[in-house]
């Protein structure tokens, strides 16, 4: 019995094939129901041409259902929509949190927070997360599918005293089975000069359909900007009045 699941498993190439021999095999259907309905006046090579023109109709639909996932199940797909997240999802969702209502803000404490995009690659994105003070913070995000890695890049000076610190952002994510751990001290390899950051990492799980689901998507966006936004705003007290 053939899987029609092992058809995505398909190279390009004969991918390819199978779509021209199909599309050759309606023509010729649609040809013969032509030939024997004007000319040769044949009823019953007609009505087995009329078959054979609806079989390789449905054949098609299903082939196109297959060609549609396997494009949306390609490597340069996924690349696409990883980029997609990262460079507009993200940035979104962030923006969307500074919306006021009237001339007062959601939340003082969002007055000046501004993101940007330091470095980006196919799977990978860097930003820069300050105030308007001049405080920052940075965080990588890498997707690996399956799921989403966020490495918190926060001031060394207080790192001693992290558990502390961050208590409460710690908590909240360990309550709600998300995986989160100190890593140490390491230095940031994209910026001009070096400089050592205490890295907490954080995992978040996705489903296998996330790139594809603008729900999903949203959701995941606004988590990262909350475990953000509670790092850098614990970071930016105990850095700017330490215990």
């Amino acid at each position: 019995m053939i899987e029609t699941k092992k058809f995505i498993f398909l190279s390009s190439r004969q991918r390819r094939w199978v779509s021209w021999l199909l599309g050759f095999l309606l023509f010729l259907a649609i040809f013969l129901l032509v030939m024997f309905s004007r000319f040769f006046q044949d009823a019953e090579i007609k009505a087995l041409s009329i078959d054979l023109v609806k079989l390789f109709l449905t054949a098609w639909g299903g082939w196109g259902l297959i060609l549609l996932y396997a494009s949306s199940n390609s490597y340069n797909r996924i690349n696409a929509e990883t980029m997609a997240f990262m460079e507009v999802d993200i940035p979104r969702a962030f923006a969307s949190a500074k919306v006021q209502m009237g001339n007062r803000p959601m939340d003082p404490l969002d007055q000046g927070l501004e993101l940007e995009i330091v470095v980006k690659t196919n799977q990978a994105t860097v930003y820069r997360f300050t105030d308007s003070s001049g405080f920052t913070i940075y965080f990588y995000c890498r997707s690996n599918v399956y799921d989403m890695t966020v490495l918190l890049y926060l001031p060394v000076e207080p790192a001693d005293n992290f558990e502390e610190i961050y208590k409460t952002s710690l908590a909240y994510l360990r309550d709600n089975n998300v995986k989160v751990m100190p890593m140490g001290v390491y230095d940031m390899n994209w910026t001009d000069t070096p400089d050592k950051r205490f890295v907490i990492q954080i995992i978040r799980s996705v489903g296998e359909d996330f790139l594809f689901d603008a729900a999903k998507r949203a959701y995941l966006a606004n988590c990262i900007y909350g475990d953000v936004r509670a790092f850098f705003l614990r970071a930016r007290r105990a850095f700017l009045d330490p215990l």
